[in-house]
């Protein structure tokens, strides 16, 4: 016994030193010391290893010691992992709490009647306080001690959902060792109401109870990726339930036989049957939601597609890249991934090529997972997940390209339709016009010459209005481009307003073969280029 005492105040005692003079988390390697001394503190008591007046003050202090244990504890988990609290509002609670915690201690202390049960005869060292006032203390004391812990739940939970990678990993080592606590204790009172007190249970529930949130701390502090805390979280608290279950489920059906007044051998063989009905379905949906909970759906890989096929058909558009990043990496449970177009190595980053018949258009970057690495199978799965991605992201940008396109087709369309109303509008338009008022014009003549003179102008602006129409049609579509081919329809215009200004035409012998609608554009540019102000000789 005296060997397991200093044992359990040895080592977060050692812990603790390792923590202040290793790491930059000071606060926290004291903590740990202090544990330590008020395991020492206890411990001792337990032994009795004192005698005479030293060994009556010892025995006094220990009377409220116990829950300094619950209170290093939860201030650790208050401040961890960066030594600091969730934000400076929480200064006040911390120390009202403590306080509260404080109060409790010199209540326990000052407890006479606990004393003279314990040293009948003899004069508590350091006086005692009235019953009452006692009493107020520790009330006072154990309602401070229940807040201080819940909240120390509840910083750890805001850490969690605040926290990346390396301080991710550090709170599950935490959270790994607290879920030891309670686990601890309810396995003491079993042990005490139906075992009979065990010593080998009671030693191995306290010393479990007494020493996991000190080592799993000092563990986060200096080797957080020892191993993959998320598989073993999951894995203990998987057993843990299915374990209390069982028994829970055994001791019921034996209970339930014993009133009914059957026999305790058909009650055992009956529990056995129950529990082996019940235990490996509630096993495997148990174990698929917590491993689901830490891993995501790594070891599910057609639901993991599943999920991005239906993400794929219910995001947006707008959103649609940013949607599966997101949906990859739920589905194997990282921090974060990416749709990146450039190329190289993140540390702590694993890259996929998204490939789509050939073409790399981009790769599919994942945050490593905390606390541990990818297997062989989720990188399988990742890999898949970007042959779909590659899909999608392909489809997605060849789509807004369509888009882009059809805007600017409509945009040129709205644009020819502009200039053929201009045109319309400034040319053929008053051409017309005033031939109209001419022939009224020569309707009124009675002199037939003077008539003649007005029909002949009237003619002669008929033809230019012919002209500029058939200029119109020849512009949307110059009969020159299906004779004899686009460079030779440009030197035939070109030799054509050569008058002031002579232009040459330079290009291939052999054009490629154009589609039908982009070939009147380029010779309708050189025309225009061709008619704006003279310069001097130069290549179109």
């Amino acid at each position: 016994m005296g060997g397991a005492v200093t044992f359990a105040a040895a080592l977060p005692v050692t812990l603790g030193l390792l923590v202040a003079l290793r790491s930059a988390q000071v606060s926290i390697g004291m903590l740990l010391v202090c544990h330590g001394a008020s395991v020492a503190l206890i411990g001792l008591q337990a032994l009795d290893v004192l005698g005479g007046g030293a060994g009556l003050l010892l025995d006094q202090l220990a009377q409220g010691a116990w829950v300094l244990l619950f209170v290093w504890s939860a201030v650790m988990a208050h401040l961890f992992p960066d030594g600091a609290l969730p934000s400076p509002r929480w200064r006040w609670w911390l120390g009202a709490e403590v306080l509260g915690v404080m109060a409790f201690v010199v209540g326990a202390v000052g407890n006479g009647e606990t004393f003279s049960e314990q040293h009948p005869g003899q004069a508590p060292p350091l006086g005692a306080l009235t019953s009452t006032v006692s009493a107020i203390l520790g009330t006072v004391g154990l309602v401070a001690l229940v807040c201080l812990v819940v909240g120390a739940g509840v910083a750890v939970v805001v850490r969690l959902r605040m926290a990346h990678e390396d301080a991710r990993t550090r709170l599950l080592w935490l959270v790994w060792g607290a879920w030891a606590v309670p686990v601890s204790l309810v396995v003491a009172w079993a042990n005490h109401f139906l075992l009979g007190d065990q010593t080998w249970l009671v030693i191995a529930a306290l010393g479990v109870g007494t020493l996991s949130v000190p080592l799993t701390v000092a563990v986060a502090t200096l080797r957080h990726r020892l191993f993959d805390i998320r598989v073993v979280l999951s894995r203990t608290v998987t057993a843990t339930v299915m374990t209390g279950a069982v028994l829970v489920m055994y001791a019921s059906v034996l209970e339930a036989v014993r009133r009914l007044g059957g026999d305790s051998t058909v009650g055992g063989l009956l529990a056995v049957a129950v529990v082996a009905v019940v235990i490996h379905p509630a096993h495997s949906w148990l174990r698929q939601r917590v491993e689901r909970r830490v891993h995501g759906y790594r070891g599910d890989p057609h639901r993991a597609l599943r999920m991005l096929a239906d993400t794929t058909e219910t995001a947006p558009q707008e959103t649609l890249t940013a949607s599966i990043s997101a949906t990859i990496a739920e589905a194997v449970r990282v921090d974060w991934a990416r749709i990146d177009t450039g190329s190289g190595v993140d540390d702590g980053t694993h890259r996929f090529p998204l490939e789509h018949r050939g073409e790399v258009i981009g790769s599919l970057v994942v945050a490593s997972p905390p606390g541990g690495r990818f297997g062989a199978e989720d990188l399988a799965l990742l890999r898949d997940l970007a042959r779909y991605a590659a899909v999608v992201v392909f489809a997605d940008r060849h789509h807004g390209a369509l888009r882009d396109s059809r805007a600017r087709i409509v945009a040129a369309r709205e644009e020819e339709r502009r200039r053929l109303r201009r045109d319309l509008h400034d040319g053929i338009g008053p051409s017309l016009a005033a031939v109209v008022l001419k022939l009224n014009a020569a309707e009124t003549r009675t002199d037939a010459q003077e008539r003649h003179a007005i029909l002949k102008e009237a003619r002669s602006e008929v033809k230019e209005a012919i002209d500029e129409v058939r200029r119109l049609v020849d512009d949307l579509r110059p009969p020159a481009i299906d004779e004899v081919g686009l460079l030779a329809a440009i030197r035939q215009r070109a030799l054509g307003l050569s008058e002031a200004v002579v232009f040459e035409v330079r290009g291939p012998s052999a054009m490629p073969d154009l589609p039908a609608a982009p070939p009147p554009l380029p010779h309708r540019s050189g025309g225009d280029d061709q008619r704006g102000p003279p310069r001097e000789r130069h290549p179109v």
